[in-house]
């Protein structure tokens, strides 16, 4: 554990969410997270965690900044504030976002102009032109969302902790760059090449999961699916669902989950969701999650969307379906029943 005076911004609930979010891997090294920087207007409760804002933090007191992931919007100035401070106190930053709202172009010729040492967490692994689908004979379960920050990335850091501490070795691919910062893998970046076309996607990403499975070989695999399955409205269409479509034509998942938001569920809403994702993806969940996280509503036609977060999920009309919250995963209740699907298929020796 390395001492270097390392902290975190913009931190809102999707970050204090994380299991284990005292520690980031930076690197090989791993390092304590010594301070947590929100901005004020969020009005985030840090319960576990020391908060500072943005205005009043000295940060003299770090060598690093680390740029993580927030549903809620960080606006440009703010971008160019975070430079600007860097500059005048010698700070490297490492960004580990992967939303819109941070032009990677204008960061880095903002760092470049400050002369601010600058890392971008990515994959950039080399593209190999794979023609063949690979047969991958070990369990895959995949977790996938109807939207952004539906805990797609929480839910497999969870799982991963809950299948090691049963004995098993975990190969775990996260949606997420900031997977980086908690020693999972991550989506190559040839993966977000609009120039590359969707077979080749398919054909690449089959061979970069079973490449890692025969150098890792795990005993099990989690896989967080990027993106969003559907749009959410006309305004916010998202990506269609292409890379999710990618991804299940790549692999086959023994176990699929899908993750929704904190909504007023009926079981025929969940009937038509499986219906959906069978006939667009070729995949039935077999689960379903919902976060705590729900979206404001008018906001799906305003140019950002907008979140709120409750204590609890919606879902009392429900008769057939259970719907898997935050405290289930926590409690290891989402493990059991995806260990009793695999062993009801005889995908996993049990430990």
């Amino acid at each position: 554990m390395r001492n270097e005076k390392i902290a975190v911004f913009p931190v809102d609930e999707d970050f204090l969410s994380l299991p284990d979010n005292q520690n980031i891997e930076l690197g090989k090294e791993c390092y304590k997270i010594s301070y947590y920087i929100t901005l004020a207007g969020w009005n985030v409760d840090g319960v576990e965690r020391q908060l500072h804002t943005l205005d009043e933090f000295d940060f003299k007191n770090i060598s690093t900044l680390v740029l993580i992931n927030s549903f809620r919007k960080l606006e440009d100035d703010v971008i160019q504030r975070i430079v600007n401070v860097a500059a005048r106190n010698e700070i490297k930053i490492v960004c580990a976002r992967d939303d819109w709202d941070v032009n990677y172009e204008v960061l880095k010729k903002a760092c470049k102009e400050g002369i601010v040492e600058i890392e971008i967490v990515c994959d950039e692994i080399a593209f190999v032109d794979s023609k063949v689908i690979n047969n991958i004979d070990i369990p895959i379960i995949t977790i996938s969302g109807i939207g952004p920050y539906v805990g797609k990335f929480q839910v497999g850091l969870y799982l991963r902790s809950s299948f090691e501490n049963a004995g098993y070795k975990v190969l775990y691919i996260s949606s997420r760059r900031e997977g980086k910062l908690f020693g999972t893998y991550i989506f190559p970046e040839y993966m977000y090449n609009k120039n590359l076309d969707f077979t080749a996607k398919v054909f690449e990403f089959n061979g970069y999961v079973n490449d890692l499975i025969r150098k890792e070989k795990p005993d099990i695999v989690i896989i967080g699916v990027p993106g969003e399955i559907m749009e959410l409205s006309e305004k916010h269409r998202m990506n269609f669902g292409i890379l999710a479509s990618v991804v299940f034509n790549a692999i086959k998942p023994d176990v699929s989950i899908l993750n929704m938001y904190n909504m007023r569920y009926t079981d025929e809403f969940l009937e038509e969701q499986k219906k959906y994702c069978k006939y667009r993806f070729g995949v039935i969940p077999d689960l379903f999650y919902a976060t705590y996280t729900g979206v404001i509503d008018s906001s799906l036609q305003e140019a950002w969307i907008q979140y709120f977060h409750a204590d609890k999920l919606f879902d009392d009309l429900l008769e057939k379906h259970k719907i898997f919250s935050e405290s289930d995963v926590k409690y290891d209740l989402l493990f059991k029943q995806i260990m009793g699907i695999l062993e009801e298929y005889g995908s996993l020796e049990v430990m």
